[in-house]
């Protein structure tokens, strides 16, 4: 089935802005090639302000500022939003593993010059074991300091592992650091409980970094299915079925790299998908971009069905006979596979 026939043609959303790949946390369940990037590139404010201004000319009418960990930017960071509020952009969530509360003035210096810039998205806080450099002190002064600028009910915690019980040991432990400063907190099911507002927890299984040689010991494998969903789920437990993750349906982003490459994806393929890189920045226009885009006919695959129906029209059945931690994992298998390559003409 082709995209005249299904009548879905790749639609992004939305522009992610990967600022830096530099992190202190370098986790093991990261995506990102840490060994093999340089981590001195970043995108500068001048530069963000005009992709922002691309991006809204092309009705991309949302944003993220990603990483790395981007608050290691907080100048660019702040100037972001400040141009996405004046161009009515939505502002979606920024995740943080909250090393910049090693510094409680950096800390407020940043949360007052973005609060000063209109900044009410909140944040998505990181709370896991593989933030091993990470000290639990600091996304307890991170959270403790926020609550003076912003609305805690906007932010959320992620814990990233298959083991909810050591999560939930975690945030125990954060709430009894929270406590000691005064601020009495408790986890309440999937809710973190502030006297500044109730904070949504999420529990994910991690994805498995293709160019890491990791036991599975540590990951959730999941079967393919065939069967369209009646509402695509994210859960923990849930197959991989069809599921247009290029959008319309799905979140559509255009994931903005540090070197200026532009990848058609949200971010969890970033790096290890060379087929979804559809240009660079620094050579044309976000519209240019997308306009060519719209005429891949691996585009419009992805946007009708994700990584299933890609495989589907290739012919790449075997890719979906076997398990993965995440549909990525299952985009990496198809859309690296030469037969995949030659039906889409890819690299």
């Amino acid at each position: 089935m082709n995209n005249k026939e299904t009548g879905i043609t790749y639609t992004p959303k939305g522009i992610a802005l990967a600022v830096t790949y530099a992190c202190p946390s370098m986790c093991d369940h990261c995506n990102i090639r840490f060994n093999e990037i340089d981590t001195a590139e970043e995108i500068t404010a001048d530069t963000a302000r005009r992709l922002l201004g691309e991006a809204k000319a092309a009705g991309l009418h949302a944003f993220q500022i990603v990483g790395g960990e981007p608050t290691l930017k907080p100048e660019t960071f702040v100037e972001i939003v400040r141009e996405g509020r004046r161009l009515s952009m939505k502002c979606h969530r920024p995740p943080t593993n909250c090393r910049i509360a090693r510094d409680e003035a950096a800390l407020r210096s940043f949360f007052s010059s973005l609060s000063d810039a209109g900044f009410s998205a909140g944040f998505r806080i990181s709370v896991d074991h593989f933030h091993r450099r990470i000290p639990l002190e600091y996304t307890a002064g991170f959270i403790f300091a926020a609550a003076d600028y912003f609305n805690l009910k906007r932010f959320a915690i992620g814990c990233c592992d298959i083991d909810e019980d050591r999560s939930r040991r975690m945030l125990d432990n954060l709430c009894r650091l929270l406590c000691a400063k005064g601020f009495e907190s408790r986890v309440g099911g999937n809710m973190l409980e502030t006297p500044a507002g109730r904070i949504k927890i999420g529990f994910w299984a991690p994805t498995r970094p293709t160019w890491k040689q990791l036991p599975d010991s540590e990951f959730l494998l999941k079967k393919v299915s065939l069967s369209v969903p009646d509402k695509p789920r994210w859960g923990r437990r849930d197959d991989i079925a069809p599921f247009g993750c290029l959008g319309p349906k799905g979140v559509g982003y255009l994931w903005v790299e540090p070197s200026g490459a532009v990848r058609a994806c949200c971010g969890n393929a970033c790096q290890f998908i060379d087929a979804l890189v559809i240009g660079n920045i620094y050579d044309e226009t976000l519209g240019e971009m997308i306009d060519r885009a719209r005429g891949s006919e691996l585009m419009d695959a992805l946007a009708a069905g994700g990584p299933v129906e890609a495989a589907l029209r290739a012919g790449t059945l075997d890719a979906l006979e076997k398990t993965y931690t995440h549909r990525c994992d299952l985009c990496h298998a198809v859309l690296n596979d030469s037969r995949t390559a030659a039906r889409f003409n890819t690299p």
